[in-house]
């Protein structure tokens, strides 16, 4: 089966082989036989990789980029090289640009912007029929084909759709004359994962009004999908780019590394892991166990950053030193200060102030220079011909100057040129500053168009600054990052922050920026990537566990007391259904491999069953939980389903494993005449940690301390999802 949208695991559903005789075995669990497993997992087993590809992925407010890195058998023991990681470049619909010598070069990142033309679109992308899953369900039937809520019913059909990204729809927005009626431009939809921080919400609010629309018309069901659509045609360039390089080969396994921002919660990375995990499937990249992307490594934006700066320069970065980073995107600038712990491998403590963050991104110079320059037009309307209209005409001088002028200025300086802005068929006018098809901007309106950008980002250092003087904290060096952080005007304003500035000890403090700044975080995360020793503690910022049908026990379990049971209708017990025991709970410590007491499950069927399947389902929660209370509870507020595993156990019944049952002498049916018998299906559900994966599996028969000839246990169905996103970032 495919994939759950927005969860967090895939599962996949095998026929057992024939089932092993009454002999003892040394091993404790085994697969169901080799053959069964899909065809990519057998075969990747069965070929040694002599190489290894790591590639990390920046996705960014308004630039994404994706940086890599081979590694194979001679190179894996000697130290982590910045030299050896490359970009991706080459990217559909780039205008390449010539350098200072002349030489034309292709960027390393691009537009984080997508485009649906629902004009095209006639009644929007099918749903499947909404039908939720549910635990403990033991169904007779011969089919269980039902969707999970919400789900597409086919994924592959989402390519179809009218879709532009990147440089396409800045290509497409230089097309003045094109109509665009009916069409949606998304910029600035990473902001959407954002919502715990106030200071993102008017971001996200520019954003609703195109969201709500593509909902509506059932194009996307949440933010999960445009992260996915994005993220889907980024992986499908970056394989296509590593193919031509010959870089992927039959016994190549792939290493997933994503950056994520310091200050997200651990649902907004669980969200992102999720549309990235799926945008991998879709695009055919990366290295999958049990139908899963294996060991996905997460590391912070500012500490990729870091490590990155630090290879790029080895001397400037040393232990017990205090660093600010400011991260200057498009839609945020943020600040977060850290202490380094190590340098040989570059460590940074966890933030030793506040962070903070100021909405003033890259992104708001290019709205304030639109509305320069639909103040300047407004009156020009002879210029609305042949398609083009004076929104259209500028929203191509914003892509022109977004990649130009804007990279380039310095406005700090007392004196910059600027260009005058070629409009076609622009009349000549002194008093407004027109030249035929020429409009001059002066260099007061451009310093405007910036200043609010440059002054956040100011004031976010000063604040930084200010804020570890009074923690006694001396700041020796600011590293300045991101596709902001590349702007001339930017480097300058801070630079003349830090030229009035004196850190706790009197001295002065250094500004460091990288080499290529919008690709920074990208070549630091493979950087750390290569080297994952002495992370953070492995602590889990989230709690795990089953869904479950207990017998009901009210003076046992307290959880039980006071709820309503239900009696099941093939055994006539008492149970209480949808609770959660959780196994993992949020802030526990876990090794890198570590496997939980089994959960003996019981399932039972009608003596008609033709079909014994049988459903368990894991949640996920960013709280701390008590067990044993239904999933409705106000205790369990806040669980998430993570994923299910969904086990055919028709043969025990079929191979003559298990004999039809009659009722118990709890059962309320029990002295009836006649009373119905009923199958009953017993397993062992485990929970297992495995690095950064979590594996969950039915085992069985259930082991008896009285079986004098125990049959080997077998591993009936296993379900496996990454729980990198529940760790600090860098975790290894």
């Amino acid at each position: 089966m495919n994939a759950t949208q927005g969860s967090f695991v895939t599962f996949e559903m095998f026929h057992p082989g024939p089932v092993l005789g009454d002999r003892h075995s040394n091993r404790d669990v085994e697969m169901a036989e080799a053959d069964t497993l899909p065809e990519d997992e057998s075969s990747t087993e069965k070929s040694p990789a002599s190489e290894h590809l790591i590639i990390a992925v920046d996705f960014g407010t308004t630039f994404s980029s994706v940086a890599y890195t081979t590694v194979n058998k001679d190179s894996a023991k000697d130290p982590p090289r910045l030299v050896g990681i490359k970009c991706i470049s080459n990217y559909p619909d780039n205008r390449h640009v010539s350098n200072n010598h002349g030489q034309e070069s292709s960027r390393e990142d691009v537009p984080t912007e997508l485009w649906y033309n629902l004009a095209a679109l006639k009644d929007g992308r099918p749903c499947a029929s909404h039908t939720s899953s549910t635990h403990g369900i033991s169904t007779g039937d011969s089919e269980n084909d039902s969707e999970p809520d919400g789900e597409y019913t086919d994924d592959d059909d989402r390519g179809h759709y009218p879709l532009l990204w990147g440089f396409g729809v800045q290509k497409h927005l230089r097309k003045m004359d094109i109509p665009k009626d009916g069409t949606t431009r998304l910029t600035c939809f990473k902001l959407m994962l954002d919502k715990e921080r106030s200071q993102t919400a008017k971001g996200r609010d520019e954003i609703l009004p195109v969201f709500k629309k593509l909902k509506k018309r059932k194009v996307i069901r949440d933010v999960e999908d445009l992260i996915r659509d994005y993220l889907k045609q980024l992986f499908l360039h970056t394989k296509a780019e590593l193919q031509g390089l010959k870089l992927l080969k039959d016994n190549t396994t792939i290493e997933l590394v994503l950056s994520v921002p310091a200050v997200w919660p651990s649902k907004a990375c669980r969200i992102m892991q999720s549309a990235m995990l799926e945008a991998v499937r879709l695009s055919g990249l990366g290295t999958w166990t049990n139908n899963t992307l294996d060991n996905l490594f997460i590391i912070s934006e500012p500490e990729a950053a870091a490590a990155c700066v630090l290879a790029e320069d080895n001397n400037d970065i040393y232990e017990s030193e205090t660093i600010v980073i400011i991260d200057a995107g498009g839609g945020t600038i943020d600040a977060v200060t850290y202490k380094v712990t190590e340098t040989r491998p570059l460590r940074l403590s966890a933030e030793i102030v506040p962070s903070g963050t100021q909405v003033c991104g890259a992104s708001y110079i290019n709205k304030r220079y639109e509305k320069l320059l639909l103040d300047r037009l407004r009156d020009e309307t002879y210029l609305e011909k042949n398609g083009k209209t004076i929104k259209s005409i500028v929203e191509a001088k914003v892509i022109d100057f977004e990649n130009g002028e804007k990279r380039r200025i310095n406005t700090v300086k007392e004196r910059f040129g600027l260009e005058r802005v070629y409009i076609d068929d622009l009349e000549g006018d002194k008093a407004k500053r027109f030249t035929p098809n020429r409009l001059s901007i002066s260099r007061g309106e451009m310093r405007e168009v910036f200043e609010d950008s440059l002054k956040g980002a100011a004031d976010l250092l000063t604040e930084q600054l200010e804020l570890a003087k009074a923690t006694e904290h001396a700041v020796q060096k600011v590293i300045l990052i991101g596709g902001f952080g590349q702007s001339p005007s930017l480097r300058a304003r801070l630079g003349a922050v830090l030229a009035s500035e004196r850190n706790s000890l009197g001295h002065e403090i250094k500004l460091l920026t990288p080499q290529v700044p919008s690709t920074v975080v990208a070549r630091g995360a493979v950087f750390r990537a290569l080297d994952k020793t002495n992370g953070p503690e492995r602590i889990t910022s989230c709690s795990y566990g089953f869904l479950r049908t207990e017998p009901f026990e009210p003076t046992q379990i307290p959880a039980h007391s006071k709820v309503k049971c239900h009696i099941d209708k093939s055994d006539g017990e008492k149970y209480v259904d949808k609770t959660i025991n959780w196994l993992i709970q949020k802030d526990d410590i876990l090794l890198h491999h570590m496997e939980f007491e089994p959960i003996v499950v019981k399932h039972t069927f009608p003596a008609v069953a033709s079909k014994l399947i049988c459903i368990e389902e894991v949640y996920v929660s960013d709280k701390k939980h008590e067990s044993h209370y239904r999933k409705s509870h106000a205790v369990n507020k806040g669980a998430e389903f993570a994923g299910n595993i969904e086990a055919d156990m028709t043969f025990l019944k079929d191979n003559g494993l298990i004999q039809l049952q009659p009722p118990s002498m709890y059962s309320t049916f029990s002295g009836r005449k006649d009373p119905p018998e009923h199958w009953s299906v017993e397993f062992q559900l485990v929970m297992v940690v495995d690095g950064r994966n979590l594996h969950y599996e039915a085992r069985w028969p259930v082991p008896r301390e009285d079986d004098q000839f125990p049959q080997d246990q077998t591993v009936q169905i296993k379900g496996q999802f990454s729980i990198a996103a529940a760790f600090q970032p860098g975790t290894s």
